[in-house]
């Protein structure tokens, strides 16, 4: 619903409105919002997801224009010449891990961005050394599945620089 609407046209419009319709309108522009709204927190989700896997929207095949997903086919575009960054493999020190603890379960911190909004949600975020000895146990479970991500991360990520690579006679990695 795009109005183009000038001054004159505005006060036209408010002259002839009842505050039945008013009301109907301010409805509808309250429900409108609250859909771009949603779209928005879906759109930063996913773009949160991405990023922690390491990819980036345009590599899972979305284009950005103007906060709007839009999906394109391979076959239309394919990327010419765009160097992705090269992946190096890093471990994960325990000791430089933080934990949280939601409906009294243990959870790895993924992301500081994470970080900032469980800490608005009043949940504390604890570096290793800090975490309550009941959930000891559960730090390596939690540290090994985060291991395992890591690996498959890295490995779609040299399977996306290898084909660069072998386009552009680069250096070929090896998977973990």
């Amino acid at each position: 619903m795009s109005l183009l609407l000038d001054k004159k046209e505005l006060k036209k419009a408010a002259k002839e409105i009842t505050t039945v319709k008013l009301h109907e309108v301010i409805e509808i522009l309250n429900s409108v919002l609250v859909e771009r709204q949603k779209e928005t927190e879906v759109l930063s989700q996913i773009r949160a997801l991405a990023k922690a896997q390491g990819f980036t929207l345009e590599q899972l095949g979305y284009q950005l224009n103007a906060d709007v997903i839009v999906s394109h086919d391979d076959d239309e575009s394919e990327p010419k010449g765009k160097r992705p960054v090269k992946p190096k493999f890093k471990t994960i020190n325990k000791e430089s891990q933080f934990f949280y603890v939601d409906a009294g379960q243990l959870n790895l911190l993924k992301t500081h961005t994470m970080k900032k909004a469980l800490l608005e949600r009043g949940i504390s975020v604890v570096p290793f050394h800090k975490v309550e000895s009941k959930y000891s146990k559960d730090i390596e479970a939690l540290l090994a599945e985060a291991g395992t991500q890591a690996v498959e991360n890295f490995n779609s990520k040299v399977d996306v620089w290898n084909l660069w690579a072998q386009a552009n006679g680069e250096e070929i990695l090896s998977k973990k």
